[in-house]
């Protein structure tokens, strides 16, 4: 009986670390927010930090933002449960790139979030996060606003 007992203990103990090693879920509701464009890169380009000063505004399931060439509205669904998470985007506005999809991946780490998507709507989802003149990808490093109260 004591060596069942024994076994039991140790399966739960073991079940317990490869828990433990598992990494958690992305939340897609904590994307809600404010985030500082940290760094930008478009086809292997390094943006000017000046055309990253508007933050991104993630509601539920739009983007918001503005750049240079005027204020981007984007409809979004991420798929948390797919590793990494993906999210599908399609432009709401303006009116000359409406209807213009893309996929990409997202990652977070702490109040840092990772995007990188493909603008090519017929073209494949990124694998990796990296934006270089051959795959022609958009990546962007945001950092969570703290709300004010």
């Amino acid at each position: 009986m004591t060596l069942v007992r024994a076994m039991v203990v140790m399966a739960a103990v073991a079940g317990a670390a490869v828990a433990a090693d598992e990494k958690p879920a992305f939340d897609a509701a904590k994307l809600v927010g404010s985030w500082k464009i940290t760094e930008g890169t478009k086809a292997g380009e390094k943006s000017d930090a000046a055309k990253l000063e508007s933050p991104a505004v993630f509601a539920k399931d739009t983007i918001k933002f503005k750049t240079e060439d005027g204020t981007f509205k984007f409809k979004y669904a991420a798929d948390a449960k797919a590793n990494p998470a993906t999210i599908d985007l399609e432009i709401l506005e303006p009116d000359g790139f409406k209807g213009a999809k893309a996929k990409g991946l997202l990652k977070m780490d702490g109040d840092t979030l990772t995007l990188v998507y493909n603008p090519d709507a017929e073209g494949k989802r990124p694998e990796k996060f990296e934006s270089t003149k051959e795959n022609k990808f958009f990546l962007f490093a945001m950092k969570k606003e703290k709300a004010e109260k």
